[in-house]
């Protein structure tokens, strides 16, 4: 990831979906992490289609750029790594942290409104702590 000029390069995120819907056909993989194959190619089209809806929505909204379509494919990738499942999960725990760390910033006023933040690193932030919550609630049905 580009955190200078808040790009998410292809080059990163293509592939991350390839294998992720790759892995999908594997049934030895462990099941509680990674979906079968219908739910990986739900999770990676409902990744993408959630953040290129944010993003159309606040374009037909205030006439200007939100964010990037970056997100909405590392979004996907995610999705295909972990499924439908994990995405309004990683969603909202990745928005929040980025609210919460985004807050002292505007009290203090550094920031503004209007300020960019890149969302990749809070989607993976998101994704990080979504694992593990799940390998905890796994070990404890176990």
């Amino acid at each position: 990831m580009d955190l200078k000029h808040f790009i998410i390069p292809n080059e990163l995120t293509f592939p991350l979906m390839a294998i992720g819907l790759l892995k999908s056909f594997d049934p030895n993989l462990n099941q509680y992490l990674f979906p079968n194959f219908l739910n990986s190619l739900i999770g990676g089209v409902a990744g993408y289609i959630i953040i290129w809806m944010i993003i159309f929505i606040y374009k037909r909204l205030r006439n200007k750029e939100g964010m990037g379509l970056g997100d909405a494919k590392l979004l996907s990738a995610i999705g295909f790594w972990f499924g439908w499942i994990s995405i309004p999960f990683i969603l909202f725990f990745s928005s929040f942290i980025a609210l919460v760390l985004a807050i002292p910033s505007l009290i203090n006023k550094s920031k503004n409104l209007s300020s960019q933040i890149p969302f990749g690193p809070y989607l993976i932030l998101g994704c990080i702590l979504y694992l593990l919550l799940l390998e905890k609630i796994i070990l404890y049905l176990s």
